[in-house]
């Protein structure tokens, strides 16, 4: 939960509708899981932590500024996340040059504006559920899913009794 007066701030790729609908098969096969609901998957490029209203402003700024043209990415295989005993699990891309650049210049962009972001590799998924118990492996996804990326958007974490979703607060089309 964020202190008060703060916000919990991440930068995204929405999952498209369409994509949902073609991982859905893969997701119903496995009953140990929780899977979160669809309008709560993306595919975080930063995380932000917690800042103030004025710190949101600024990183509205570097959403509205972004430059990119659309691509695409493809989804090969769930598994857990981040390693084998991972309780997430995770649907991956394959090596994408255009998600890389985009991840890139956002943190740039982020850095450029004063924040600070923790320096880590960037290991791009997109979280689907949590397993609770039974064995999980990867799964391949065949055939691949290909998921069009036409926006990034700065996202807000709300908590609420029994569960968390993620409100949009800037979206930037990408051309």
């Amino acid at each position: 939960m964020a202190p008060s007066g703060y916000r919990r701030l991440f930068i995204a790729l929405p999952v498209p509708e369409e994509t949902n609908k073609q991982l859905a098969p893969y997701c119903v096969s496995f009953p140990h899981a929780h899977w979160i609901p669809t309008t709560n998957r993306h595919l975080t490029l930063t995380f932000l932590g917690h800042h103030t209203e004025e710190q949101t402003h600024r990183a509205i700024e570097v959403i509205d500024r972004i430059d990119a043209a659309a691509f695409e990415i493809t989804l090969h295989s769930m598994q857990r996340f981040p390693d084998d005993r991972g309780r997430h699990i995770v649907a991956l891309p394959t090596d994408c040059m255009p998600l890389k650049q985009l991840h890139h210049r956002v943190a740039s962009a982020l850095t450029t504006r004063g924040f600070a972001l923790k320096q880590r590799d960037y290991r791009p998924h997109i979280t689907l559920g949590k397993i609770h118990r039974g064995n999980w492996s990867t799964v391949a996804i065949s055939p691949a899913i290909v998921m069009v990326v036409k926006s990034v958007a700065l996202f807000e974490t709300v908590f609420f009794d029994g569960g968390v979703t993620y409100h949009s607060l800037a979206t930037q089309p990408l051309l």
